[in-house]
Order: structure tokens, then C-alpha cells, then sequence
């Protein structure tokens, strides 16, 4: 919802900008149509897919890293799930309530469906092994546990380069958008004299469009972030 509104907003600002630069009606309807269009359907769904992967993943790294400290501490499968339960998101506990009747191997295996990712299918082997032939699980998974680590790292450091670039993207367009308006009104002779030519109007048109191109890519370059296991088709 508060996308929606957002995607609203900025559809009547581009709107209300084009007017303003067109002073035509019907390029104003036809850009607030398509930018809506394009935020709540595109955009919207593109930064809702991010949001899930990183989601899962984040939850996927606290199950595995609170599961491996508490099979350590305890000894016992159902003890470590129990722990990892306490420390997932409503959603994550969704998935293992409707679980509850399968064993605690079941349990684990089930969810590589939820955790789509490599990393999860590694701490099912190292488990496995574990429940087999016994040992140290930590030092067992050492390995697993340094990769799901840096994993991690890397979506942090991925979001905060893209917030980054995003503040730099906004600025950038912004001050385009106002020296435009500004030379709109500081040239009102000129401006006066070509805003009827058809060309200035599909000009701007181009522009607007060329805007929401670029908002495309940036969207794109800044929720594309690779999980392996992962496929941009889940959902």
C-alpha cells in the first residue's frame, strides 16, 4: 500500500512536470497513466521479488546460525529447531507450523523448498552427517557457517552501495528536472513561440520516457543481487 501511494505520488508529480512544460492536456493524462502503470506493475513487482529473496535469505542465515549454536549446546534436532523457531519472522513460523506433524529430518528437508538457496542445502548435508556419524557440529560446519556469513556480508554491503546509488540517481534527475523548469520560465518568449511545434512535444514526451527508462535500470541494477540456489522466477 505504501508503495501505491508512492507510485501515485510521483505519477501526478511527472504529470503536473509535464504540463508545466507542455501545457498540454493529453501528454499530461497519457505520462500519469503510463508512470502508474509502470510503478504499480513493474516497479512494484521487481522490488517486492528483491524484498522476498533478501528476506528469506536473511531468515535462512539466522535458522542455520541459531540451529548449528544450539545443536551444539544441546545435542538434540528438536532443541535446535525449537531455538531457530524462536528466532524466525511470522512468516518463516508459518511455514514450520504447518510442518509440525514430520520428524525433525522432514522438517529440515521441507524447507529447502522456503529456503531456496545452495548455502541451506549444505547445512542439510552437514546435519545429516552429524546425525550419522556424531562429532563436533561446529567444527563440522566451519566451513558452512564462514559462507553463510560472507553471504550475508555481501547482501549488506550489496543494499548499502544501492541506497548509495539511488540518493545519487534522485539528486541527478532532480536537478535535471529543475533546470529545465527554470529555463522554461526564463525563456517564456522562446518557450512561447515553440510549444505548439509538434517536435517540442514529442521532445518532452522523449524526455519523460527516457526518465522512466532510466528508473527501470536503476531498479533493476539495484535489486539484482545473486543467492545462488536462487531463481528471479521464485516466488
Amino acid at each position: 500500500m505504501n508503495f501505491l501511494l508512492i507510485g501515485i505520488f510521483v505519477s501526478l508529480a511527472f504529470a503536473g512536470l509535464i504540463y508545466l512544460a507542455s501545457e498540454n492536456i493529453f501528454i499530461c493524462l497519457f505520462i500519469f497513466l503510463f508512470s502508474l502503470v509502470f510503478f504499480v506493475f513493474i516497479v512494484r513487482r521487481q522490488i517486492d521479488k528483491y524484498r522476498e529473496k533478501t528476506r528469506r535469505y536473511h531468515q535462512c542465515y539466522q535458522f542455520i546460525n541459531t540451529y548449528l549454536v544450539s545443536l551444539s549446546i544441546k545435542g538434540s534436532m528438536t532443541a535446535a529447531r525449537e531455538s531457530s523457531y524462536d528466532t524466525s519472522d511470522t512468516k518463516t513460523k508459518e511455514i514450520l507450523d504447518s510442518i509440525k506433524e514430520f520428524d525433525e529430518g522432514e522438517k529440515l528437508s521441507y524447507l529447502c523448498k522456503y529456503f531456496k538457496f545452495d548455502l541451506y542445502h549444505l547445512f542439510l548435508d552437514t546435519v545429516s552427517l552429524w546425525n550419522e556419524q556424531g562429532g563436533d557440529i561446529l567444527a563440522m560446519s566451519q566451513h558452512l557457517v564462514n559462507q553463510v556469513r560472507l553471504k550475508e556480508e555481501y547482501i549488506l554491503f550489496c543494499e548499502s552501495t544501492h541506497r548509495t546509488r539511488l540518493v545519487e540517481f534522485i539528486i541527478l534527475w532532480v536537478l535535471t528536472l529543475l533546470i529545465l523548469i527554470s529555463l522554461r520560465f526564463a525563456l517564456s518568449q522562446f518557450f512561447t513561440y515553440i510549444i505548439k511545434t509538434i517536435f517540442y512535444q514529442i521532445a518532452v514526451v522523449v524526455v519523460f520516457l527516457f526518465l522512466i527508462v532510466s528508473i527501470y535500470v536503476m531498479v533493476k541494477r539495484i535489486t539484482n543481487i545473486t543467492l545462488e540456489g536462487w531463481k528471479d522466477d521464485e516466488k
